[in-house]
């Protein structure tokens, strides 16, 4: 290896050095990016959810899109040091016009031919940026291929933007049935612009007419081709070719590798650049992106034939896109013209190589361009002229640039982090002025607040209970239900409990005188109707059980919607939804075992007929007892159902039996007439306890303060608006500001600079 190949190593492996500070710098641009973005978002928040508000109207002066903007610009300068550093090659980069022998180079520094690297006269002939390697070893093409999106994005979309013709196609059917003009339209188009987008529009409509030739290969996929076929896949067709065969546009990228016919350099890269002169989309910032992120140095082809035999315009304008992605590094370093004088007149070679050192370089100052004549079709030239030349310039000429674009890096991430920095102590000063409470302060407030509301909430349910309870009050719908049970007792009594006068007296007359007595058909008879009478007056129980319904609905209703929310969806009954509540506040991560149970206590009211009423019920229908439990005491009833064994005693002792059951339905209706007061007492006992255990225990406050920590999103879902959604969008301007202000102060690995001499 030469002593050039050794030093351009040496390059290659000190650049690799500053790739774990590189790489961690752009990871801490990128969260810092991200932060910025996100803090735009909670301004942008705050100022669409209260737009007159205090907060609002202090933020607007803040401009988080510009703290974004530096980020951004931040990462792409260390994105193309990384781009840099990373390369494991020494790139050239060979540009120029169609017509000027780029290719021709090419094959001369790569020692591939037409059927890899195609040449012609005519049209231009590269379609594809190709990169190629030498390589000892490896010998062939990977071809990157588009996915369907990015070939819509990046191929079709620059068309329409360009010339006009709205949003591209979203899929390749679309694109395949979307009805392009033939000619451009001359309002859309006017003067120096229609000869550009002319032949713009025919490129498109031959992508259009082609797609079914390259469809199938729009996968995205890594594709390996053996140099033979290259041709089709980077070149424009040949004149004779098939015209709606176009593989082209199907590659993103295509990367070479070959044995290169040099001796002393290993790590070398060539990198073709179409796209000056190009009519396609973009081509101006795709060759700047290649010169930029893929190449150490330009060579800038122009051959002087008897119409290019000057400096022309376009040659300058390419000089300036080369000192565009160069900025900082001395573009004198960077780049080569070389007069490729191959099948040239001497006169035209001299026109140019005068007119570069009269036009060009005599503007340049002290230190001009580098020009350098050769034949490009010349490989023996090429190598001696050029590219030995080229890489001993480059041995001494890299680590200085590499110097020079990583401390731009450095001067540009200071810059907008100082930039980034002020905006923040700007923000830190608005801030001061606009008090946020504490997630602490604030889930006390919460809670403190939700007390207070079910509270008051409960106090107005319990006030109704009172009402209820009053001894004036009257359950109009409850006395009507007595009536209608007493009605029907009395008409089943009347009409000979079920069974007819007649029919029960015949009845009583068979069991007489299976019995020769008629006590024991009388007692009998009494044990029955006593039994059916309290089973018949327990049709009041529907009521009782409403009452109990109404109460744990109204409690619930007390409890509050925001309380409701603990259930998440359970019911639709109310004492579903309380079940619920309290399983939540019994499973919370902080348990509230006292709120669980005092609602387990309310689920507890009893108000049905057998607890209620059936007891004291019971009571008035002890008259129908045909014995008194003592014997000594005496019975009337006793007394009563004695009667003679015929049918007129089965006659007399229906009418006796009827009597006792008038006197207990009486006295069983004077029960029930008693019981809507009883209840009401009984429901504002127990609303009154609920309240003053749920509200005011010695747990309470506590529990209350758990309860709004635990479940805070279900309890407030709707903090996306009002002064909430304000109060939180400050607490996340604050946080994000915070790890704003530490991400730029971050202290990670920098990109340190190896001094060298000038």
């Amino acid at each position: 290896m030469s002593d050039n190949g050794e030093r351009l190593d040496a390059v290659l492996r000190r650049r690799r050095e500053h790739l774990p500070a590189v790489d961690a710098q752009l990871d801490r641009w990128r969260h810092i990016l991200r932060v910025t973005e996100e803090l735009g978002d909670a301004v942008a928040g705050i100022r669409a959810t209260e737009p007159g508000s205090t907060a609002a109207g202090l933020l607007a002066s803040l401009d988080p899109a510009g703290m974004a903007k530096a980020a951004g610009e931040c990462l792409d300068t260390l994105s193309t040091v990384r781009s840099r550093v990373n390369r494991g090659t020494v790139n050239l980069g060979v540009s120029g016009r169609a017509r000027n022998g780029k290719s021709t180079l090419l094959q001369s520094l790569s020692g591939l031919d037409d059927r890899q690297i195609p040449s012609g006269r005519g049209q231009p002939v590269t379609a594809v940026r190709s990169k190629i390697y030498h390589s000892l070893t490896d010998r062939g093409a990977r071809l990157t291929m588009h996915t369907e999106r990015s070939f819509l994005e990046e191929v079709i979309a620059p068309y329409h933007a360009e010339l006009g013709l709205g949003p591209a196609p979203r899929d390749l059917s679309a694109f395949a049935r979307h009805l392009y003009p033939r000619v451009i339209d001359d309002e859309a188009a006017e003067g120096a612009a229609r000869p550009t987008l002319g032949p713009m529009l025919a490129r498109l409509r031959e992508a259009q007419q082609a797609l079914p030739s390259y469809r199938a290969y729009l996968t995205g996929e890594i594709r390996t081709v053996d140099l033979a076929d290259i041709r089709d896949w980077v070149a424009y067709p040949e004149a004779d070719a098939e015209p709606d065969r176009r593989l082209y546009l199907a590659v993103r990228d295509a990367t070479i590798t070959c044995a290169f016919p040099i001796e002393d350099v290993t790590a070398l890269g060539l990198v073709d650049l179409p796209g000056l002169g190009e009519l396609t989309p973009d081509a101006e910032e795709h060759h700047l992106a290649g010169l930029r992120n893929d190449i150490d140095f330009a060579i800038v082809v122009k051959r002087p034939t008897d119409t290019n035999a000057m400096w022309a315009r376009e040659d300058a304008d390419a000089l300036q896109l080369i000192g565009r992605a160069c900025a900082v590094a001395d573009v004198r370093d960077f780049t080569l013209v070389l007069v490729n004088t191959g099948a040239c007149l001497p006169e035209n070679v001299t026109a140019l190589h005068d007119d570069l050192r009269d036009r060009l370089n005599a503007a340049s100052g002290d230190r001009g361009y580098w020009v350098i004549l050769a034949d490009g079709a010349d490989g023996d030239a090429v190598r001696e002229q050029v590219l030995h030349p080229v890489l001993d310039h480059l041995a001494t000429a890299l680590p200085r640039m590499d110097e020079v674009v990583i401390e731009d890096a450095i001067a540009v991430c200071r810059d907008r982090g100082e930039r980034i920095g002020s905006d923040l102590d700007e923000l830190s000063k608005t801030l001061r002025t606009l008090a946020v409470p504490t997630l602490t302060e604030q889930m006390i407030a919460r809670a403190e607040t939700l007390r207070a509301q079910v509270a008051a909430s409960l106090q107005v349910w319990v006030e109704g209970l009172r009402g209820r309870a009053d001894k004036d009050y009257e359950d109009e719908e409850f006395f009507e239900r007595v009536a209608e049970v007493h009605a029907e007792v009395r008409e089943w009594m009347l009409g000979g409990f079920g069974e007819g006068p007649e029919a029960w007296q015949e009845r009583a007359l068979s069991r007489f005188r299976v019995d020769r007595a008629s006590l024991p058909f009388a007692s009998a008879e009494l044990n029955r109707i006593r039994v059916e009478m309290a089973r018949r007056f327990s049709a009041v129980d529907d009521l009782l059980l409403q009452r109990r319904d109404e109460y744990w609905a109204g409690l619930v209703a007390g409890l509050g919607t925001r309380m409701v929310r603990l259930t998440n969806g359970h019911g639709p009954r109310p004492q579903d939804l309380m079940a619920a509540m309290a399983e939540a506040l019994r499973d919370a991560p902080d348990p509230c075992p006292s709120l669980a149970e005092t609602l387990d206590f309310a689920l507890d009211v009893r108000l049905d007929y057998r607890t209620r009423v059936l007891p004291r019920l019971r009571r008035a229908l002890d008259v129908l007892f045909p014995e008194e439990d003592d014997p000594r005491d005496g019975n009337a009833a006793t007394t009563l159902l004695a009667v003679p064994r015929t049918a007129e005693g089965a006659a007399e002792l229906f009418n006796r039996v009827t009597q006792l059951a008038r006197q207990a339905a009486y006295d069983a209706q004077a029960v029930l007439a008693q019981e809507p007061g009883t209840t009401a007492q009984v429901l504002f006992a127990y609303g009154e306890q609920f309240e003053d255990a749920f509200v005011r225990s010695d747990s309470s406050e506590a529990e209350f303060r758990r309860l709004a920590a635990a479940f805070q999103d279900r309890l407030w879902p709707d903090e996306g608006t009002g002064p909430q959604a304000v109060t939180e969008g400050l607490r996340k301007v604050h946080r994000l500001a915070a790890e704003l202000r530490t991400l730029i102060a971050d202290e990670r690995p920098r990109i340190a600079v190896e001094r060298t001499g000038r």
